[in-house]
């Protein structure tokens, strides 16, 4: 369904008519006999349906999507089960533990407060009555201090899981990059299932590292090799470079500065930008997006140094430009801005030139983030 219907709305309100000793609703043009045990469950695949005004205060949302936060507690938990066993259990049998106590807890106040109302004559003679309520303060302290026991168990239980929590973190935010695959085509879809079956498969990697930080690296560093891997053999060649570089972007935002994104994508577009003069050596083709990258990284466009067209000109006239990058400006600059200065001054006709240029980059920022090769 993709909202509520407004036949629905007498049973929502539950606009019951008595007629006799049972309950009718009117539902369109039929009245319907109305059973108390009755619920209505109505569920769509669209994860924001619109709900009208004068339902939402009768009808219950519950969004079953699957979020980030969430997923990374999932993901957690199944890291605690595979990495350490024995501190899920523990974990599992205080709370049942700290469940017990409160519920003690609550029959001795119920149990109290009975005592007190059944009571006769002055309660300050009731030998028994003050025993009872002596005996029930006892015991209403003993476990009050095996609660704030129990809760200090739970923390220090929980400082142990958080230190797999980058693991389940870095996770989360991998499916998330991967489920944007859909919108280039709707067939790049990957469900949540096959994603935590991969993250099991990842879990299960021999133990080789001596300590956790270890562990937790070349965890991660499997799980994005199997992730990229099953992933590349879902999408079309021509798809493949481009997903590399979404990984890395998703993965890692910090390697990126404001506005390089939006500038390689061209989501900044040139229409606001007045034409300038530029080198003679750019193309006239290519001075709009030049104009973009000097309004956009001025401090940039002044390191290039494009006006010197000695510097520039062996990168001008080589068929491998992007091994032709002046030293000296290729020290200041990364990789990352190295391809988006040669999108934006060369018009890209060889598809095969950006792919060994992206694919250079690519390269670069994962020997600068992970000794593990990914890619």
């Amino acid at each position: 369904m993709d909202g509520v219907e407004p036949v629905l709305y007498p049973l929502l309100r539950r606009d019951l008519i008595a007629q006799g000793p049972r309950y009718v609703v009117q539902i369109g043009d039929k009245v319907i006999d109305y059973n108390e045990d009755f619920r209505l469950f109505l569920a769509t695949r669209n994860p924001s349906p619109f709900i009208p005004p004068d339902a939402i205060s009768v009808v219950t949302e519950v969004n079953f999507t699957t979020s980030r936060a969430g997923l990374r507690g999932q993901l957690l938990a199944l890291t605690i089960q595979q990495e350490k066993p024995e501190l899920e259990t523990e974990k599992t049998r205080l709370l049942q533990q700290e469940e017990d106590k409160k519920i003690q807890l609550a029959q001795l106040e119920e149990s109290l407060l009975e005592t007190l109302a059944t009571a006769q004559g002055n309660i300050l003679e009731n030998r028994e009555l003050i025993d009872s309520l002596n005996q029930t303060k006892a015991s209403s302290a003993l476990i009050q201090e095996s609660l704030l026991e129990s809760h200090r168990l739970q923390a220090s239980l929980d400082q142990e899981r958080d230190a797999y929590l980058p693991l389940a973190e870095s996770a989360s935010k991998m499916y998330f990059v991967i489920t944007d695959l859909s919108k280039i085509n709707n067939m790049y879809r990957f469900s949540l299932a096959s994603f935590l079956r991969l993250f099991q498969r990842a879990l299960q990697a021999k133990k080789e590292e001596e300590n956790t930080d270890s562990r937790i690296a070349a965890l991660g560093a499997n799980l994005k090799n199997m992730v990229y891997e099953y992933v590349c053999r879902s999408l079309f060649k021509a798809d493949q470079l481009m997903f590399a570089i979404h990984f890395v972007k998703g993965m890692y935002p910090e390697l990126f500065l404001e506005n390089e994104w939006d500038v390689f994508t061209g989501s900044i577009v040139g229409e606001m930008f007045k034409k300038e003069e530029f080198p003679s050596w750019i193309d006239q083709e290519r001075h709009g997006a030049v104009a973009i990258l000097k309004a956009t990284f001025p401090a940039l466009y002044q390191t290039l140094c494009l006006s010197d067209s000695d510097l520039w000109l062996s990168f001008l006239q080589s068929s491998h430009c992007e091994q032709e990058i002046p030293s000296s400006i290729a020290k200041k600059i990364t990789p990352f801005q190295q391809v988006s200065f040669q999108s934006t001054s060369l018009q890209v006709a060889n598809p095969l030139w950006a792919c060994v240029t992206v694919a250079k980059v690519i390269g670069q920022l994962r020997m600068r983030t992970s000794p593990s090769h990914f890619f």
